[in-house]
């Protein structure tokens, strides 16, 4: 249950990478085999979708089955959930912010799975997704009120205050959101799947061989908690995105002009 990367170590349970026969310092494009588990997780999130998606949606119809009743469902509860944060510009957006979602949502669940890890309960990933809706959200506020115009935007009003609220403004973009969005899931799923590994630790010194799964109640807290933690991660990236574009300050100025 506890794997050991160079000096570190960490309490989790084996995934079929760990049991692979290869030489877990054998290094691979300068990572071990544990430091690819993340990645390999990641693929396989990746590949999975991307066929389950073609599957799904080749035969189409006009009178839906069940297969894709459900997804329609799915895709319009991500649109009107995208609608309700990004305002105006939720079309465009709803793809980008849908398929965060279940990107995350999967990986979030694939730690549930025997031998398989939730990829987000590792910091690289989490910070590899943050970076992404980083310059997402710079390039959308440049692109849409140009360079001068995101600028005011960062100062704020009023504009006396500016030397007090651009450095603030400047901090938050770079600093505080990145770190408490990557923060916030690599914590939350890490500290799911650690508790599950140490329950499962448990169950043969409190029952010897008797297979009790103890774990079982924490499976289904976990299972909550990672809808929950995509659900957070996709609303502030919607949040933060439509914040840069302006739509929160159009509704604010609306709302005083009635």
């Amino acid at each position: 249950m506890s794997t050991s990367g160079g000096s570190e170590s960490t309490t989790e349970l084996p995934s079929f990478v760990d049991l692979l026969p290869v030489d877990a310092h054998t290094q691979f494009l300068g990572l071990t085999k544990h430091e690819l588990v993340p990645i390999i997780m990641s693929a396989t999130v990746i590949i999975f979708l991307g066929i389950f998606s073609i599957v799904a949606t080749r035969r189409l119809q006009k009178v839906p089955g069940r297969l894709q009743a459900l997804l329609e469902l799915i895709v319009e509860g991500l649109e009107n959930f995208t609608k309700s944060q990004m305002g105006r510009v939720a079309e465009r957006f709803a793809p980008f912010i849908g398929t965060f979602f279940i990107y995350i949502f999967t990986m979030n669940m694939m730690g549930q799975i025997p031998l398989f890890h939730s990829p987000t309960s590792n910091l690289n990933t989490t910070i590899a997704l943050t970076l992404i809706v980083f310059f997402v959200t710079q390039y959308q506020g440049i692109k849409n009120n140009g360079i001068f115009g995101y600028l005011k935007h960062m100062v704020g009003k009023p504009v006396w205050l500016a030397p007090l609220t651009f450095p603030l403004h400047i901090m938050q973009e770079v600093l505080s959101r990145p770190l408490s969005l990557s923060m916030r899931l690599f914590g939350n799923i890490m500290g799911e799947d650690t508790v599950i590994a140490i329950f499962i630790g448990f169950s043969p010194f409190l029952f010897g061989l008797i297979p009790i799964p103890i774990h079982l109640p924490m499976v289904f807290l976990a299972l909550l908690g990672s809808t929950i933690q995509a659900m957070i991660f996709s609303l502030l990236a919607s949040f933060y995105i439509a914040g840069a574009i302006g739509v929160h300050d159009e509704e604010e100025e609306h709302h005083h002009s009635k």
